[in-house]
């Protein structure tokens, strides 16, 4: 087994090297190498980021993985993700891959646990979609999949399972799905059936306060099914075969009973609330009704106390809309399959169209995985699991999850130009239309006021480095840390040279894949890749960035907080700060609000609220992007509340408060009558 590799600079070197053109300072003009001077090259201390937390095979080479799922099996998780193989835009998945971590910071390459060729009644061997693993108590562990079946078992994609002795395998598959497509056929008052809705399998196995087992298995896309497994550890169908639910003695394929609620062996899902979503919106407000905005990828969750003693009601996370946003619903009832509607938690990729998650517990922390195509020519072809700490609120629900490139255990930087400016690219949504992407140019400029999302940073292993299996320690590449997978960059546009905000992907390029690993640097790594030297100015402090695309042309900030690039820039234009989190230290934070007085059952409305924080170094953030928990505040009662504002700053989530003041009938009617004669008081004069 390998470990993950990760670059680690702990201290900033500086080397000296002379360049084939050198340069020198006078003034505040670089000079050519007529007066040529050495150029001092710096190394920059590089984020030991957890985001991916995978993307690579037992050689340390990119590998590429999507819809990951987790199993905790004592004290180590296990990731398992389906190996996207493809060169193109379109899936090729021939088999399934297992890692596994002690400490959710660094993952260890486990093996391949099956592979779509050792699938008797598969269709072809390259459709190794979403799964997950369940460890029995008979200590056995059980792979719940979807692959294609044949023509045999009726075409389509069908659920099956394999069984292994350890989590990392080998598995071995039972010789026939479990689920076929033609089982689920269509059941009047649900959507149209189609060919690919049994897929992206999850379960859950609780023990209820008789000492019985109880082994759930859901799936889903579009329509989305559960059923519960043979719970009789002793017997040969265990956790291989439906449960008898109906009672007719029959519960195997060619004999499923399907219909709505668990008198039936296999139950439809029914989604309540999904109408009542933002006015009756999706993520862009367009409109929507009924079931069909659940889309696929359910993940079964319930939530543990400090004893590990589940309570509160079950947790369906899934694939909501298209491109897929990320939501979740609840039950008190799993065996129902009905769920209300809770809210959309993530917005749609910038790299990835697709969305596959897993939530799970470990060492008393909640987790949230989650795939995105942000290595070296990712897509939604080519994914990689990433993952973010969940925090649920004390009402169970739970705010919307933030993507950040440097994940668990990274270092969100600031990068700052002479004059004080934050590094900055405009604020942007994530669309649901594909044909906004993959995401290119967007613009990147300075401003001291910049938004605390949009400032952050991650400096990194330089793309070059990554996808020639080399390592330079003055290069890096810098990823926006709110915006995973897009690069600052500097391109050629209309003929002249742009520095933006773009992804690493080129479907040209995709060939440069070769099972699994990139084996050439192209134009656009370069182009993504900046050479470190200490500030062009003379402040050993400072930091100037020459493009690797384009030697000679260096990251400049020019008035008006225009960042571009010069071939002879003013040494001060040229000469960047780079400061962890600790340099934007909040000193002050001002939650405002227009109006904080109410009466009783008057609705409390949050749009006139203003959050800034002002930083030890004197400028001020606007935070534009955050929750509040308005919903929950009694309006119904006089008194002083309190409204509660939260918001994640370079990757820490704060609360502040805001005092609200809730007045009786009586007393605001006064206060009315007061203002009133006021007023008049005023016209008079």
């Amino acid at each position: 087994m390998k470990k993950k590799l990760l670059v680690c600079i702990l201290a900033a070197a500086v080397l000296f090297v002379p360049l084939g053109q050198e340069f020198a300072t006078a003034g505040s003009k670089l000079i050519g190498q007529e007066k040529a001077g050495a150029l001092k090259s710096k190394v920059l201390d590089k984020s030991t980021s957890t985001n991916p937390m995978l993307g690579f095979d037992g050689d340390g080479n990119i590998l590429y993985g999507g819809d990951p799922s987790i199993l905790v099996d004592g004290d180590k998780v296990y990731c398992y993700v389906g190996h996207d193989a493809s060169t193109g835009d379109n899936y090729r998945m021939p088999d399934w891959r297992c890692y596994s971590s002690t400490d959710m910071e660094n993952w260890e390459y486990e093996s391949t646990i099956m592979k779509g060729s050792d699938i008797s009644w598969a269709a072809d061997g390259v459709q190794c979609w979403a799964a997950q693993t369940l460890k029995g108590s008979n200590g056995k562990y059980y792979f719940y999949y979807c692959t294609e079946a044949n023509s045999k078992y009726g075409s389509g994609k069908s659920i099956g399972v394999a069984v292994a002795d350890k989590p990392e395998g080998p598995f071995v598959d039972i010789g026939q799905p479990l689920v076929r497509d033609k089982d689920t056929g269509s059941i009047a008052g649900s959507n149209v059936a189609h060919t690919w809705e049994d897929i992206d399998p999850t379960g859950w196995i609780e023990t209820d306060e008789t000492g019985e087992e109880h082994i759930y298995l859901g799936w889903g896309n579009t329509r989305f099914f559960n059923c519960e497994l043979e719970n009789d550890p002793d017997s040969e169908n265990y956790m291989i075969a439906l449960k008898d639910r109906d009672g007719d003695g029959e519960a195997s394929i060619n004999h499923y009973s399907v219909g709505f609620g668990s008198d039936y062996d296999i139950a439809v899902g029914v989604m309540n609330g999904l109408s009542n979503v933002y006015n009756g919106k999706d993520y862009e407000g367009k409109e929507i009704s009924g079931n069909a905005q659940f889309t696929e990828a359910p993940y079964y969750y319930r939530r543990q106390d400090e004893n590990g003693n589940y309570y509160g009601p079950y947790y369906m996370f899934f694939a909501y809309s298209w491109r897929e946003c990320m939501a979740y619903a609840t039950t008190d009832d799993i065996t129902s399959n009905e769920w209300k509607f809770g809210s959309i938690i993530q917005e749609p990729s910038t790299s990835a169209n697709t969305n596959h998650m897993a939530v799970f517990n470990f060492k008393g922390k909640s987790y949230f995985v989650y795939h995105d195509g942000v290595l070296p020519l990712g897509s939604g072809y080519r994914r990689v699991a990433c993952c973010e700490e969940l925090v649920f609120n004390e009402d169970g629900s739970i705010d919307p999850i933030k993507k950040t490139a440097t994940g668990l255990a990274g270092t969100a930087s600031t990068i700052k130009d002479s004059t004080g400016n934050y590094l900055t690219h405009e604020a942007f949504q994530n669309t649901c239309n594909d044909a906004d992407y993959p995401i290119h140019g967007k613009k990147v400029f300075a401003d001291f006021g910049a938004d605390a999302d949009s400032a952050e940073w991650e400096i990194k292993q330089s793309l070059v480095d990554l996808t020639t299996q080399t390592t330079a320690e003055d290069t890096v590449s810098i990823e926006s840390n709110d915006k995973p997978g897009l690069h600052l960059a500097v391109e050629e546009i209309g003929g002249e040279m742009k520095v933006v905000l773009s992804q690493y992907y080129d479907g040209d390029k995709a060939s440069l894949c070769t099972k699994g690993k990139v084996t050439t640097a192209d134009l656009q790594a370069k182009q993504q890749t900046f050479k470190t030297y200490e500030g062009l100015n003379g402040d050993e402090n400072g930091v100037s960035f020459e493009s690797t695309a384009y030697p000679g042309y260096f990251l400049t900030s020019t008035k008006g907080g225009v960042i571009g690039v010069s071939k002879d820039p003013n040494v001060n234009d040229a000469t960047f700060y780079v400061g962890d989190n600790t340099a934007k230290q909040i000193d002050k934070v001002s939650a405002l609000k227009t109006k904080t007085v109410y009466k009783v059952g008057e609705k409390l409305k949050v749009k006139d609220i203003q959050l800034q924080l002002r930083l030890k170094d004197e400028s001020l953030v606007k935070i534009t992007n955050f929750t509040t928990n308005a919903s929950s505040v009694d309006m119904k009662t006089p008194g002083e509340k309190k409204l509660q504002v939260s918001y994640t700053y370079l990757g820490n989530k704060r609360t502040d408060e805001i005092k609200i003041t809730v007045l009786d009938e009586d007393f605001s009617d006064a206060l009315d009558k007061l203002e009133e004669k006021k007023e008049e008081l005023k016209m008079k004069e």
